[in-house]
């Protein structure tokens, strides 16, 4: 995601003398800002979607460590040395 936050599409398309028709060129560089703007925010969604995944993640990881404290040993082990 880093590589397109410093990446225009825009700059592909070159001078319109390449293309020997400026409206072919110009199509075509309106097709890239808008592929470039829609990247851009896929790109956004995804970092956000990513944050929010690993913060799940941490809450997760402490309920599941609280838990864990909370159960000191067997509780079949007094049934079983009973019996």
């Amino acid at each position: 995601m880093q590589d397109q936050d410093n990446f225009e599409l825009r700059g592909l398309c070159g001078e319109p003398e390449l293309y020997g028709h400026e409206a072919l060129h110009d199509a075509l560089m309106d097709f890239c800002v808008k592929w470039s703007d829609g990247l851009d925010v896929l790109t956004d969604d995804a970092g956000a979607i990513g944050e929010t995944l690993t913060k799940a993640v941490r809450a997760y990881q402490a309920i599941d460590e609280a838990t864990a404290r909370t159960l000191a040993g067997d509780p079949a082990t007094g049934a079983v040395e009973d019996g």
